[in-house]
C-alpha cells in the first residue's frame, strides 16, 4: 500500500506518524505546505522525508489576502497533481481549497483524515459550518476543490486524539489515538507554570493583548512555550523554552522531567493534547469576545479553569 500524506502544521507531521504506523504504511510520498518556515516545520518536514520516498516543501509567505496563499500554494504544488498513482491520501486542514482540489485529483484514493486541533471539536468551527456565498463558489470552481461536505462523505477514517468528542465524520468513522499520558510520578513540591504563546494578533485586538500580558505578567510563570506563528512575544519576565524544533507537548514533557506541570494561556490544542499530566490548565479568555462563551464551556468541558480577563 502506497499513499500520498499532504501536511500542513507540524503537529499534523507529528499525529501523521502515528497514523501511518497504524495504517501499516511503509512507502509514501510527503507534501508538506507552510506560511511559516519555522524550525518546528522543518524538524517535523526532515523526519518525515527521511523516511518517504518523494518530498517536497512547499513554503509561502502569508500574503495579505488568504485567496492569494491558496492560489500560490496551489501552483506551487501543480506537478503533484496525478503525479502517480496512491491507494490512500492523508490529509487535515480539509477547509482549505489546495487542499480539498488534491484529494479531488485522487478520486480514486481512500482518504484518511486526522485532526488539526479544536477546530476538529467545536461544532461552530470552519469544518462544521462552510459558507455558499458567491465568492467561495467562484474560489472553489477555480480551484476544482470540493464542497466541504461532499469531501467529509469521503472519508473513510478519521483519527482522533479526542475520545468521546463530536468530530467532522460520524463515530462509526472515528479512530482513536493515545497521545501523552502521565506515565511518571510527578512531583508536586517542583511545580513548573508554562505559558503558551499564540498568534495573538490574530484573535485578539490590541486592548485586549494589552490587558492579556498586564495580568499574566503578574502570574508566577516559570516558562514561556512561543508558538510558531507567534511574531511578537508578550513581555511576561519568563524564560523562553527552547523547544529544539519539537512540538509544545513534546518540549514541555522534556523540559518539565517529573515537576507536576500548570499550563497557561489561551484555549488551544496544547491544552486538550496534555490535559491528562497536568496539575492544572488555566484557560485565560477576554471578556469582551464573542467567541468566549463558546470558549468558555469548551474549556469547562475539557476540564481546564476558564478566567475572563
Amino acid at each position: 500500500m502506497n499513499a500520498l500524506v499532504i501536511v500542513r502544521t507540524p503537529f499534523q507531521a507529528w499525529l501523521v506518524e502515528k497514523v501511518l504506523e497504524k495504517e501499516n504504511i511503509d512507502v509514501f510520498d510527503i507534501l508538506y505546505f507552510t506560511q511559516n518556515d519555522s524550525t518546528e516545520d522543518k524538524y517535523y518536514y526532515n523526519k518525515l522525508s527521511s523516511k518517504s520516498r518523494k518530498s517536497d516543501y512547499i513554503f509561502v509567505r502569508p500574503q495579505r489576502f488568504d485567496i492569494l496563499s491558496s492560489f500560490m500554494f496551489r501552483v506551487k504544488s501543480r506537478l503533484w497533481y496525478g503525479m502517480s498513482v496512491y491507494d490512500t491520501v492523508i490529509c487535515a486542514s480539509i477547509d482549505a481549497l489546495f487542499i480539498s482540489s488534491l484529494v479531488r485529483a485522487y478520486s480514486k484514493s481512500k482518504l484518511i483524515t486526522l485532526d488539526d486541533g479544536t477546530a476538529n471539536i467545536n461544532i461552530n468551527s470552519c469544518y462544521f459550518l462552510e459558507s455558499n456565498s458567491k465568492k467561495v463558489l467562484i474560489y472553489r470552481y477555480l480551484f476544482n476543490a470540493l464542497p466541504l461536505k461532499d469531501l467529509k462523505l469521503r472519508i473513510d477514517k478519521h483519527y482522533t486524539l479526542y475520545k468521546g468528542q463530536k468530530n467532522i465524520v460520524n463515530s462509526e468513522r472515528l479512530v482513536y489515538l493515545d497521545g501523552w499520558t502521565n506515565n511518571i510520578s510527578r512531583d508536586k513540591s517542583k511545580s513548573k507554570v508554562y505559558f503558551l504563546g499564540a498568534p495573538f494578533e490574530t484573535v485578539m485586538s490590541k486592548e485586549q493583548i494589552d490587558r492579556f500580558e498586564k495580568y499574566v505578567s503578574e502570574l508566577k510563570v516559570d516558562t514561556y512555550v512561543a508558538h510558531p506563528r507567534e511574531r511578537k512575544l508578550l513581555e511576561i519576565g519568563a524564560k523562553l523554552l527552547d523547544k529544539k524544533g519539537r512540538i509544545a507537548e513534546e518540549a514541555i514533557i522534556a523540559d518539565a522531567q517529573d515537576a507536576s506541570i500548570t499550563l497557561v494561556g489561551i484555549f488551544s490544542t496544547v491544552m486538550l493534547n496534555i490535559g491528562d499530566i497536568c496539575e492544572s490548565r488555566i484557560v485565560l479568555l477576554p471578556k469582551d469576545s464573542l467567541q468566549t462563551p463558546e470558549l468558555f464551556e469548551l474549556s469547562k468541558k475539557a476540564g481546564c479553569t476558564p478566567i475572563l480577563i
